[in-house]
């Protein structure tokens, strides 16, 4: 497996050296929305909840206590047609109590992505808007790949 490096990152997305961290692309916080109904998943078909955008403070502060939030990044992503990358929470996110669990970001991808960022600490976690989240990890295919992503998340919140 070849991780693709902050180099090869800056080389290939044409991306700003403030952009990266050590290991993958920034991912700042855009909006956090909580969960307002249910949502479904079925072999054919997706439903998905109704949410409700929270919104920060004057000072630009979420105050989130514990539970299950959807979380937009504010950087428009792509991955290569020879890669997938995955969100990876900050440790300090962690040691605050939260993390964030997102899916794999496949090959052909753009967007403004999504993820879940869960809030364990019983007694919640502030988080500023626009504050870094996660970093976007690439991991090289051995090949560019036929299968490019072309789904219901194409383009999202662009």
């Amino acid at each position: 497996m070849t991780v693709l490096s902050a180099e090869t990152l800056i080389q290939m997305l044409r991306l700003a050296e403030d952009q990266v961290d050590c290991s993958g692309l920034k991912l700042h916080i855009d909006k956090i929305f909580s969960f307002s109904s249910r949502g479904g998943v079925y072999r054919d078909s997706k439903k998905l909840p109704e949410v409700e955008e929270v919104k920060p403070d004057e000072k630009g502060l979420y105050s989130l206590p514990p539970g299950a939030y959807r979380i937009r990044y504010k950087e428009i992503v792509k991955v290569p047609e020879n890669a997938i990358a995955l969100a990876i929470p900050r440790s300090t996110l962690l040691r605050n109590g939260a993390t964030i669990f997102t899916a794999v970001w496949d090959p052909g991808y753009e967007g403004r992505g999504e993820g879940l960022l869960v809030v364990f600490n019983p007694f919640g976690i502030e988080i500023e808007h626009g504050a870094q989240v996660a970093q976007l990890v690439y991991i090289a295919l051995d090949r560019v790949t036929k299968f490019v992503y072309r789904g219901t998340y194409f383009r999202e919140n662009m």
